[in-house]
């Protein structure tokens, strides 16, 4: 009887352990350096991984990560108080900088202020820049959705959600939007009309969107389980990520060129790698940790690696996992 309660045993652990998530690729980053000696509120890697736009409070500091340098004199005046959100245009031409009540463009080049809007009535709750910076939309936490030219000044608003909206994307040429909202649905909508082409619903609040810039693929996550992939083309779901977890939440995340890849930066220093696909997780990594508690806030592609940046601000780079992991089921 003994012999054979324990067989059981055995074989029940063996079941139990072939039901978890396959295991992952993972190593350490292969370099690090420091953006911030203080925390950090936000920043952003440019999509090309060339700059990283750092704010915290004392100042909004635009480093070169090839030099590892700073690019511009940092903005130390009251234009750093309070800043919770930056962009860097794909095109490294403009950044943008906000506090959620207003929003100011700059040159990335020269550091020059190119304009400032104030919206004194919503209070800003996310950002997007087309590919170079001639759309800039925002999404309020009163489910309303602004188009703004900045160069022709040109401003459309739209009521584009019954609640907050909690995250935007938009397409390269700026034609079109992706916002998430906390009314548990995700919409894919026209810039230049601001009539919906999709809407995706989810099972809670929509936390987290990502569009790619030639608007093909789009993904969104909301607070409980859904994880969507989906074609922007169709309107049909492609696949969901396949995590055993019951809660993910995202801070960034960026498609690869090809659009096979998602890269996601996430609390307790978590970097993922996921296949489009099938939604599979290919690679993870964890970032370094300086203090008690530190989230990747931002992250993005770079050639042949992966950067990173933390809450801590420490800008990692990771090396790409093999190609055969890439195709493997």
């Amino acid at each position: 009887m003994t012999m054979i309660k324990h067989a059981f045993i055995f074989t029940f652990f063996i079941l139990i352990s072939g039901c978890g998530p396959s295991e992952s690729y993972t190593a350490d980053a292969i370099s690090e350096h420091s953006t911030s000696n203080s925390l950090v509120e936000t920043s952003a890697i440019s999509h090309d991984g060339q700059f990283t736009l750092v704010a915290n409070s004392a100042s909004v500091c635009l480093w070169n990560n090839v030099t590892k340098s700073l690019q511009l004199d940092c903005i130390t005046d009251k234009a750093k108080d309070y800043i919770e959100i930056v962009k860097i245009a794909k095109n490294n031409q403009y950044f943008i900088i906000s506090n959620r009540v207003s929003v100011r463009l700059y040159a990335l080049t020269t550091g020059k202020l190119i304009g400032e809007w104030s919206l004194q009535d919503h209070i800003i709750n996310d950002i997007a820049l087309s590919e170079n910076s001639d759309v800039i939309l925002l999404g309020f936490r009163s489910g309303k959705a602004s188009v703004i030219n900045p160069f022709t000044k040109a401003m459309a608003t739209y009521q584009k959600h019954k609640l907050d909206i909690n995250a935007v994307s938009i397409s390269d040429d700026g034609m079109f939007a992706f916002s998430g909202s906390s009314d548990k649905t995700a919409n894919y909508w026209s810039t230049l009309t601001g009539e919906n082409i999709h809407s995706f619903k989810h099972l809670s609040r929509v936390n987290h969107v990502v569009m790619s810039g030639d608007k093909s693929i789009a993904f969104s996550i909301d607070a409980i389980k859904d994880r969507m992939i989906w074609d922007l083309t169709t309107g049909k779901l492609i696949a969901e990520l396949d995590s055993h977890l019951r809660f993910i939440e995202f801070n960034d995340t960026k498609f690869s060129s090809d659009n096979k890849l998602l890269l996601s930066g996430s609390p307790k220093q978590t970097l993922q790698l996921w296949r489009m696909r099938d939604g599979k997780l290919i690679a993870q990594w964890q970032a370094k940790q300086l203090k008690k508690r530190s989230s990747v806030i931002s992250v993005a592609f770079q050639d042949e690696n992966i950067l990173s940046n933390t809450s801590d601000g420490v800008l990692q780079t990771w090396a790409m996992p093999p190609a055969k992991t890439l195709t493997t089921d």
